[in-house]
This record gives structure tokens, C-alpha cells and sequence, in this order.
């Protein structure tokens, strides 16, 4: 029985010049083709009979094998003869060759880019406003690496808020990424500045958001047909005006953290949107600190923080 592919992508055209030759390969990758029905991984030994199966097994288990289109694990996956498989190379570091200064880049390899954001860059393009995003700026830097590459969008920040913030470098890992995102991201928390401090200094909150025609996001403590959203926090330091919270995502909403401070009566600082009354630092006082992700050909965990901003300190000591 052919069992589940962790992802699908429409990348590669089975039909190139490439799938002429069994063994050659465009951007390191390994092009093959099959010429019978076969189990997957019977069809690695026969045609990589140059590696040994230790090393050919690896490739499999570590998601760098694509069968017509279908990143797949799975040893037993059903190949048809004609059909192209492709073996992705392993990830390798990219060093040196970027700056800009509202993009700080943590990490790159040839399947994910990881950066940290400075609030008031756009994630990604507008009607208004498609180069001065972090998208572009990014995009146009892997272009720089070579002829028809560029990135791809799997989660978003907000504007106002800065932080870690990945994208992925092709389609399968942009596509593994999505579809898979929820099992995939191991953590994502946050910290925020909040007016005043709440009486339970850590709970679970829960609640469904809808937008409205000004895209604002609203929340709901009954379900209104809006997406469920589930916020964890905790109280780290406090003052009589203030509030340092830690916050964990349990789902990824747009404005859900933004949203959910204020349906409990205490709004992000400097979120005037949300009903804050206060913009000491003249930003919205929300960062996002921490991402921890299973890299999506090699599984393994990675984990990526930037330090809380000295200013939210501040806030909360005066």
C-alpha cells in the first residue's frame, strides 16, 4: 500500500531535457528516471549503487527524495516506470554577504531562511508597499545567489512587531512547511509589554477572532464561526502601570496576541488599534522572541531567539 507523502509540489517538470538522462543533475540535485514499476527504495539501490546503503537510506529518511513531484519518506512508495525522481542536496550553511539594517539574518541553508525583524517592516508586500517589506528585501538577496531562485511565504509578523521570522527556500520545504505547520513548530512564543497587569499572572486564553471591513481582528469568548485561538502567558515583571508577559502560541492568528490582550482588558502597549491608551516608545510593545521548528527535510529541531529589547525592561522597572 503507498503510504502518506509528507508534502506535494508542482516545482519540478517531469518532462525537461534532464529526465532524457538517468543520472544528471540541475542545481546539485540527482535526477533519475525509473524504468519499471519498483518499490522506492529498491529503485535508490539499484541506481545509486555508487553510495552505500547507509547513505542512501539516510537520504530517504531525511526528506531529500522527491518521487514525480512528492517528497515521501516511506521506503515501500510505489514508483512507476517513467517517472522522475529527484534527490535534493543536503542543507548547507550560507556565510556572509547580507546586511540591511532592519533585517538581522540568524540562519540559512538551501531549504529555510530565519531572520529577525525590526518592528515597522512590513512582512510582506501590500497594495501600497511591495519592496520596503522583509520579503523582498530577503527575495532579492537569495536572487543574488543564483538564476531563478527566490523564497517563499509560510508565516507572517505583524508590522508593528518585531522578531524571528522564517522562510522557506524552495517549494518543498515551503509546501512541507505549510501543510504541516502545526506539527512542525515545536514553540513559538512572544513577549509583550501590556497596561496594567491581569489578577491571574498566568491562564490559558481562549477565544474565537473574526475581521472585520477595517481589518480589525475581534474576539469572541462564544463561537461566532470564527478561528479558534489559544493564547498561553505568564506574568514575568511587573510594576503599578505595566506588564512583562511571556506568551506561547497554540495557534497562529493574525492579530491573535494583539486581540486577545485587549478582549482581556489588557491591551499591548503602544497597540493604539487595540485600544491601548498608552505609546511610551512609540512601537507596539510586541516581540517575538522565540521559533523552534523541525527542518523540513532533515527533521531535525531547530531552535532560533533573539533577546528581548532592552526598552520593554524599562518599562516595566520605572
Amino acid at each position: 500500500m503507498r503510504k502518506k507523502a509528507y508534502s506535494k509540489h508542482k516545482g519540478y517538470d517531469s518532462t525537461s531535457n534532464q529526465s532524457q538522462n538517468n543520472n544528471s543533475s540541475s542545481n546539485n540535485d540527482i535526477v533519475l528516471i525509473a524504468d519499471k514499476n519498483t518499490k522506492l527504495l529498491d529503485f535508490l539501490f539499484e541506481k545509486l549503487a555508487n553510495h552505500s546503503k547507509t547513505n542512501v537510506r539516510e537520504m530517504l529518511k531525511s526528506g531529500r527524495v522527491v518521487v514525480a513531484g512528492i517528497g515521501t519518506t516511506a521506503f515501500d512508495f510505489d514508483v512507476k516506470a517513467g517517472v522522475e525522481v529527484r534527490i535534493l542536496p543536503k542543507p548547507k550553511l550560507t556565510k556572509g554577504g547580507f546586511f540591511n539594517k532592519n533585517i538581522n539574518l540568524l540562519y540559512e541553508d538551501n531549504y529555510v531562511i530565519v531572520i529577525n525583524k525590526r518592528e515597522g517592516l512590513l512582512s510582506v508586500g501590500t497594495n501600497g508597499d511591495k519592496e520596503n517589506t522583509a520579503y523582498h528585501i530577503m527575495n532579492m538577496y537569495v536572487r543574488r545567489q543564483g538564476r531563478g531562485r527566490h523564497i517563499f511565504v509560510v508565516h507572517r509578523l505583524d508590522r508593528k512587531t518585531s522578531g524571528v521570522m522564517m522562510f522557506a527556500k524552495n517549494m518543498i520545504a515551503r509546501d512541507t512547511l505549510r501543510q504541516n505547520w502545526n506539527e512542525m513548530v515545536v514553540e513559538r512564543s512572544y513577549y509583550a509589554v501590556i497596561e496594567g497587569s491581569p489578577e491571574r499572572k498566568k491562564d490559558v486564553i481562549k477565544s474565537y477572532l473574526t475581521e472585520d471591513k477595517m481589518l480589525k481582528v475581534h474576539s469572541s469568548w462564544t463561537n461566532n464561526g470564527g478561528q479558534l485561538a489559544v493564547t498561553q502567558y505568564e506574568i514575568i515583571q511587573e510594576n503599578d502601570k505595566y506588564a512583562l508577559a511571556k506568551l506561547n502560541l497554540d495557534t497562529g492568528r493574525k492579530n491573535q496576541i494583539r486581540s486577545q490582550m485587549a478582549a482581556i482588558g489588557h491591551p499591548v502597549v503602544g497597540d493604539l488599534k487595540y485600544d491601548a491608551k498608552t505609546d511610551p516608545i512609540k512601537r507596539v510593545c510586541l516581540h517575538a522572541a522565540t521559533l523552534t521548528f523541525r527542518h523540513p527535510a532533515t527533521g531535525k529541531v531547530m531552535k532560533f531567539e533573539v533577546p528581548v529589547p532592552q526598552s520593554f525592561y524599562k518599562l516595566v522597572t520605572i
